[in-house]
């Protein structure tokens, strides 16, 4: 017997393909469905065009910066993530509201947050038993 939950749409935007992958492949493994941006264009065009139930953000990118994007996504009404592995904007971050993960993180710290996340914004199913 094996577990079922109705999984997030989860948008990672990540600009390290490395990264990406990792957390992508890790999220899929734990039943998520994600949607991968490496900028914040491409990130926004996802966001107009598709249902997103909470975004993993990175912080620092080339182009538009994370935080810049996570406001909009914020204004969007969608639970957000920060990410980043700068120590400089990992110090600044005082006045941050939005979860923040700092890089290198556990996987079993992601997938902690977003449990979490989820269940207060009501987007997590409780599991059922199915065979």
């Amino acid at each position: 017997m094996h577990l079922r939950r109705n999984m997030a749409r989860i948008l990672l935007v990540e600009d390290d393909a490395d990264v990406q992958t990792v957390v992508s492949e890790f999220l899929g493994t734990i039943g998520h469905h994600v949607v991968s941006a490496s900028s914040a264009v491409q990130a926004r065009l996802i966001l107009a065009g598709q249902r997103i139930d909470l975004a993993l953000i990175d912080c620092l990118m080339s182009g538009e910066q994370g935080d810049s994007l996570a406001e909009h996504v914020v204004n969007l009404e969608i639970p957000t993530i920060l990410t980043s592995g700068d120590p400089l904007f990992i110090e600044n971050l005082t006045e941050q509201p939005l979860p923040f993960l700092a890089k290198p993180f556990r996987l079993s710290a992601l997938e902690e947050v977003i449990t979490r996340i989820l269940q207060h914004h009501g987007g997590n199913e409780p599991a059922t038993a199915s065979d």
